[in-house]
């Protein structure tokens, strides 16, 4: 009989979970602060001496809203890290903080357990890795949904009753105001600016041609844009703001989730409250310039800037300057600005609209036809590439828990000082340093942040791959299709032209000479 040697089994190797943790406030009172610094401090303690577990990251964000997830940076990052597969499990303080919104949550929690990862909600004691959670989840979820809703109800409420009897404050105030202990105060320097866009356009400066004005003089547009253009000198030149009237709800919110900020076009009723601040231009201006806008709009030469597919989207190879459309006998063309003003200034040469539109046709043609050996590689390479970067994260992981902390100290001491306990000259000088210190590590962390760009490839890409993996071959120019996937296109010669797309990647494509005779 043969001999039989029995091989014991290997001792099974015990998987380490990699978990987040994601914390959420939607509102930046003291009170919700103290409870977001506690999420984070809760968690990093959990986590920290456990065996078969280990922390990736804490996912955090005070201030945001749950009611939809598409403002939620740290809730779309934390979601990308799992598509990565970055992280096998999720713990959250409860289904409220993880979303508010029903459809939002089930489809995230859906997705999530596609690729393997679940989410524990602790409050409601929900585990996603079982079975029977999604009804629980469900109940829970809309629960959390309804009372988000009436929360929002009431707080309109509120809002409204303020509009009609004249007493609301809007704290986000237009160019040339401050908002200041809860009143609109003008800025002097600003209110100059304001008064010379209202004087060029009265002297018959065009808004695109006063754009450029204020930006070659470098006249710092409003925080919320890096330079001026046409839309915000219309912004200023219609806001009855300037005059020291308000006319409020321009725009409302929806009424069920997602919530969306709409235009009202009468939908709702609206409130006009006259001198409601200190004006910065006389009514008479302001009634000039609204009479004169309206005349510019019934001419069909007006100077107000019309965007064309084109406008800020194309760019010489020479000098790098913008194009700018113009008309000639022979048909439409786009001419390097600085080529148009003096040709001694570059050696560009005009490049008919047809041709640009034609070029791109043929790209787009292209990529249909080649999206699997093209964009596909490409996206897997980006993928790859990102994953080996995940130990960026550790260092990222401790700036964030650093800040966290240097936060519970201001809101520690705050509160000490506000009871009493705390000497004002030492807080003054303690809260200085701590501010100090976070401002640097905000610097870091934004740093760091900064080199995570594949992140905007990847998503770049995908968007293409989804535009084209079914996309059927065009004749015609398509301007929306245009629109969403072209960044820019760099004129490098009369011939070629260089294409970038969303994502980041560049195509270059050759104008057909034969499109040229007779030009």
């Amino acid at each position: 009989m043969a001999e039989i040697t029995v091989i014991p089994a290997a001792e099974k190797c015990r998987k380490i979970i990699r978990t987040a943790a994601y914390a959420r406030v939607s509102s930046d009172s003291a009170d919700q602060l103290n409870s977001f610094t506690a999420q984070i401090r809760y968690y990093s303690e959990l986590l920290k001496n456990s065996s078969d577990a280990v922390l990736v990251d804490i996912y955090a964000e005070e201030g945001i809203s749950g009611t939809s997830s598409a403002k939620r940076d740290e809730f779309q990052r934390l979601m990308r890290d799992c598509q990565k597969g970055k992280i096998d499990r999720i713990l959250t303080k409860s289904v409220s903080r993880f979303a508010r919104n029903t459809k939002d949550c089930l489809e995230a929690v859906r997705e999530l357990k596609s690729i393997g990862v679940s989410v524990y909600f602790e409050k409601e004691n929900i585990d996603t890795a079982e079975i029977s959670s999604e009804m629980l989840l469900t109940m829970y979820s809309v629960c959390s949904q309804e009372e988000s809703l009436s929360i929002s109800k009431n707080c309109r409420m509120g809002v409204h009753k303020r509009m009609a009897d004249g007493t609301y404050k809007n704290s986000t105030v237009p160019y040339g105001y401050d908002f200041i202990d809860g009143q609109t105060v003008v800025n002097s320097q600003k209110a100059e600016i304001v008064k010379e866009i209202f004087n060029m356009f009265l002297n018959g400066h065009g808004v695109n041609d006063i754009a450029n004005y204020l930006n070659q003089n470098n006249v710092p547009a409003s925080q919320y844009a890096k330079k001026w253009d046409h839309t915000s000198i219309m912004f200023i030149l219609r806001n009855e703001k300037y005059i020291g009237d308000s006319l409020f709800q321009k725009r409302y919110t929806t009424d069920t989730l997602p919530y969306r900020l709409v235009i009202n076009n009468g939908e709702k009723p609206q409130y006009y409250a006259k001198s409601t601040h200190e004006a910065i231009i006389s009514k008479e201006i302001f009634e000039n310039v609204q009479a004169l806008i309206n005349e510019r709009r019934k001419n069909p030469e007006s100077k107000i800037y019309k965007a064309y597919p084109l406008s800020k989207k194309i760019f010489c190879g020479i000098c790098g300057c913008c194009h700018r459309r113009k008309k000639r006998n022979s048909g439409i063309y786009w001419i390097c600005r600085n080529h148009d003003d003096n040709k001694d200034n570059c050696s560009s040469k005009p490049i008919p609209e047809t041709e640009i539109y034609s070029a791109f046709i043929r790209l787009q043609n292209k990529l249909a036809a080649n999206c699997k050996n093209i964009l596909t590689p490409m996206l897997r390479q980006l993928q790859d590439l990102s994953s080996k970067g995940i130990s960026g994260n550790v260092q990222i992981s401790e700036i964030r828990k650093e800040i966290a902390e240097i936060k519970n100290q201001r809101h520690l001491m705050a509160t000490l000082k506000s009871q009493g306990i705390l000497d004002a000259a030492y807080y003054t000088e303690h809260s200085a340093q701590l501010d100090r210190k976070l401002l640097n590590l905000q610097n870091q962390l934004h740093s760091l942040m900064g080199n995570d760009e594949d992140d905007k490839e990847i998503d770049g890409i995908k968007l293409l791959i989804s535009v084209f993996e079914n996309a059927e071959p065009i004749a015609e120019f398509n301007e929306i299709m245009f629109g969403q996937i072209v960044e820019k296109i760099t004129v490098q010669s009369s011939t070629e032209l260089t294409f970038r797309l969303t994502g980041g990647v560049e195509f270059t494509e050759k104008i057909r000479r034969k499109e040229r005779r007779g030009k």
